[in-house]
Parts: C-alpha cells; sequence; structure tokens
C-alpha cells in the first residue's frame, strides 16, 4: 500500500489533477477544498464581492515564439490591476460571470511599454520568468504576488537585467529556463531562483498558517509509515559506508509533483524507509506549502532525513553573488528558513538537517565558502558541494578554512564521490556495486566513506 493517501478528487490518483486534488485535501478538514472546473462559476463569484475588478485582454496567440508579448503583458497587469486575464475567444465568459470592466488591452502594448508604465508597481521580492506555452502553470502565483512576467532563457536581455536590477536583496524568480545560465544571471544579481515551472494552487496553500500540533499528530497518525530499520555507524566498523542523496529537492516541481506521486518511485515507494536516504528538500516550503512539509515530516521513517537544497532556501550559485555581504544574506535567509522547519517539525518526527546541497559554476575553493560560513549562528553542519565544471572533491571532507586559512570552522565540506544520473552520472547501477564492493574500508579515513547522489529527473 502506497503511503500517499488516495487523492479524492481528479481523474485518477497519480494524475496531475489528482495530486493537485491530494495537496487541496491536507488543508484543514473543517474547510471545504477541491479542484474546480466551471470557471464560469468561480468567477461569478468572485465578481460579486469586487475582488476581481475587471479583465486584461490579450492576443489568442500563446504558441512557441510568442514570448514577451500580449500575454506576459496581461499577466504583469493582471495582478497590479485587480484583473483576471482574457482573450477574445473568452472574454464572453468573465462578461456573462458580470465582469464587464476591462482595465487594459495590451494587443495595443509592447512588454517594455507596460513595464516603462507599471515599474513602480510591480513586486520588489518576486519576478516570473515563464514561457508563453507554459503559462498554465505557476501564473496564479506570479498574479498573487504581483510579479512582473517575462521569459528570457538566459535573463540577459535588457529588460531582464532592469527587472533583476530593481529587485530587493535575496529575492526570488519564479518559472524556469536555460538552467545554468538562467541561475548564473540570477545569482550575479544577489538573488535565486524557485523551480516552479509546473505548480498550481500556491497562493492558496501559503496563505494558511502552519497546522496546530493536535491536528500535526492527527495527520502523523493517519500518515503510513513504510517498514523501517534504524542504520547506525561506528567509527571502529570495517567497512566502505555510503550515504544515498537524492537530487533536485530545491524545486518545488519536483516537491509537490513527482516526489509524492504514486506513479513515481520515490517518498511514495513501498520500500522507503528500507534503507537510509537523504532527501535534499525546499525549506521554504515552511510558508510555500506548510501542511504539506508538516505531512512529509510526519510521514518520514527512521531512515528518511532531510537535507537542505540545493542552493539553500532557493537555487543558487554562490560562487557567482556580487559580494560576499550577498553571500551572507543568503546564509542568513537559509538559516531562518531551516530554524522555521525545525521550529515546526511534528511531534516524535525528525527535524531537517541543517546540511545543505550546494551547487557551484566554478570549481570550489575553501575562500567562497568561508564567506557563508563566517556567521556561527547561520553556518550550516555541513555542506556538500556540486561542481559544473568538474567534480574536484570527490568525497573528500574536511573543515571549511577561515581568514588566512590558519583558523578553521565547525562546517564540514564534501562531495558526492558517485552519481546515478543519465545525464550526468560517472557509472551505472552494476558498476556501483562493484565499486562500492572493492572501496576502502578504514574508518579513520576520507576513503572509507562515500556520498552516491541520485538524479531524480532520470
Amino acid at each position: 500500500m502506497q503511503p500517499v493517501p488516495t487523492p479524492q478528487a481528479g481523474p485518477g490518483s497519480a494524475s496531475s489533477d489528482g495530486v493537485a486534488a491530494w495537496h487541496l485535501s491536507l488543508l484543514p478538514a473543517e474547510l471545504d477544498y477541491s479542484l474546480q472546473y466551471d470557471m464560469a462559476a468561480v468567477l461569478k463569484r468572485f465578481a460579486t464581492n469586487t475582488t476581481i475588478k475587471g479583465y486584461v485582454m490579450c492576443s489568442g496567440d500563446h504558441g512557441p515564439g510568442d514570448d514577451n508579448g500580449s500575454l506576459h503583458a496581461a499577466v504583469s497587469l493582471a495582478g497590479i490591476l485587480g484583473g483576471v486575464v482574457v482573450t477574445p475567444s473568452t472574454v464572453g465568459i468573465a462578461q456573462a460571470a458580470g465582469i464587464t470592466v476591462e482595465l487594459a488591452d495590451t494587443r495595443t502594448s509592447t512588454l517594455e511599454e507596460v513595464y516603462d508604465t507599471y515599474e513602480s508597481q510591480f513586486s520588489t521580492t518576486i519576478l516570473f520568468n515563464q514561457q508563453a506555452a507554459n503559462m498554465a502553470h505557476t501564473t496564479d502565483f506570479a498574479i498573487f504576488s504581483r510579479a512582473f512576467a517575462l521569459y528570457d532563457s538566459e535573463l540577459t536581455l535588457p529588460l531582464a537585467q532592469r527587472a533583476l536590477e530593481r529587485l530587493d536583496n535575496i529575492s526570488m524568480v519564479l518559472g524556469w529556463a536555460s538552467e545554468v545560465d538562467f541561475v548564473t544571471s540570477t545569482s550575479r544579481h544577489g538573488h535565486q531562483v524557485l523551480c516552479s515551472d509546473s505548480n498550481s494552487n500556491n497562493p492558496v496553500y501559503m496563505n494558511f498558517a502552519p497546522p496546530r500540533s493536535a491536528e500535526a499528530g492527527r495527520r502523523s497518525a493517519l500518515a503510513m509509515e513504510p517498514e523501517s530499520t534504524e542504520c547506525s555507524v561506528d567509527a571502529s566498523d570495517e567497512k566502505h559506508t555510503v550515504a544515498f542523496m537524492f537530487t533536485d529537492g530545491d524545486s518545488i516541481t519536483w516537491d509537490l509533483g513527482n516526489f509524492v506521486n504514486p506513479n513515481y518511485d520515490w517518498w511514495s515507494s513501498d520500500s522507503r524507509g528500507k534503507v537510509p536516504i537523504a532527501w535534499t528538500f525546499q525549506p521554504a516550503l515552511q510558508e510555500l506549502h506548510p501542511y504539506f512539509l508538516d505531512w512529509v515530516l510526519s510521514s518520514a521513517s527512521p531512515n528518511d532525513r532531510l537535507l537542505v537544497g540545493p542552493s539553500g532556501a532557493g537555487y543558487s550559485y554562490l560562487d557567482q553573488y556580487p559580494s560576499s555581504e550577498a553571500r551572507q544574506r543568503f546564509a542568513n535567509w537559509t538559516a531562518d528558513n531551516v530554524a522555521r522547519v525545525q521550529s515546526l517539525t511534528p511531534p516524535g518526527s525528525r527535524p531537517m538537517l541543517n546540511m545543505i546541497n550546494q551547487i557551484q559554476v566554478g570549481n570550489y575553493t575553501d575562500a567562497i565558502e568561508a564567506e557563508v560560513v563566517a556567521d556561527p549562528e547561520a553556518a550550516p553542519t555541513a555542506v556538500l558541494v556540486d561542481e559544473y565544471e568538474a567534480l574536484t572533491i570527490k568525497g573528500d571532507a574536511w573543515y571549511i578554512s577561515l581568514g588566512d586559512g590558519t583558523e578553521r570552522s565547525n562546517t564540514v565540506v564534501t562531495s558526492r564521490r558517485h552519481c546515478l544520473s543519465t545525464t550526468f552520472g560517472d557509472v551505472t547501477p552494476d558498476q556501483l556495486v562493484e565499486t562500492l564492493n572493492s572501496s576502502p574500508t578504514n574508518p579513520t579515513s576520507t576513503d572509507g566513506y562515500s556520498v552516491i547522489g541520485v538524479e531524480v529527473w532520470r
């Protein structure tokens, strides 16, 4: 039996709608939340209490190649003007529901003109970067947060740079694009990406306060924990010790989707709990979906441990950050989110570990990391570094040096020794078994230990 309760709405328990319905079922039982497919009825309900002030007209052409046009302009305006986005073919639905005021028509405006006119009204903490062809996802979050919407695969166009420069320190960029270039541009402005290219209902989830301890206890009892056996390691053991770490926990597209989907062999696997697994996870879910965070913590077995990242409370490359002050701000932001997750841990559950899976573009140096761990109040216990150019640490481990190198921090840095992945893996499963069985067993050497990365997408 799967540990994920069967969704009560949607076409199938493992479909995207089914999983979305399941997320809604986590919310307080005294409130009725379910997926709604009658758009006219929903619009009519909110039109009657002036929540919706009118509509924003845009073109009906939203396929590939239509980025940064009428649709992005309309989504940008909908949040700050209080409107719904319509096209010539759907405006009649809005009008029939009582939404008759046209707030703007973006068919006659460029995205640059919209930004120039309304720049001061857009969010200074969130930017939305999403392809027009994928705007069915995450757009509710962007409108809710009054974010400016555009699409630039690398965030290097002049308009994208203007939008990034205007954001406050430690802001979030929603959506997804060309990974390394996209995250690099975001990082160079001191911000981070919230991987969220295929999400819905986040504004609903995040408007609930974290569950009360009694409610947490109730759902903890309902959660079906798989069979588990606690694993322990002793320094005198003459064996090679292995830890498996699952990747991409920063992505709320993953966390709220396939991570929990019973069609996939991850958190919903009936084998979970039989061996120790480290799951990277997004600590910002304490704000984005506290009821889901509570459910994950409650349903974890003794062999499941949550780690942070990558690369903290948001996906970023700290070696691309503009200054040491920016890196320290990110470290403090992450530490605050981790502390909040730990404070919300249900009774009897194990808290998120203050260990961070961090990704860097260039090769690792202690000089960069020393700035992140300089404040002992914000410093993690360990940093597990992935490098894009080449994996230079490759299983070695040491305490990060501070200052001129004569003083050490209390933070250990290490990395995966091998990775299972069809895109960047270095071994097959069979090769990994052979390699680990022939690896050193000295418990006093770092050679006697291995962290194995497991990519969750492929």
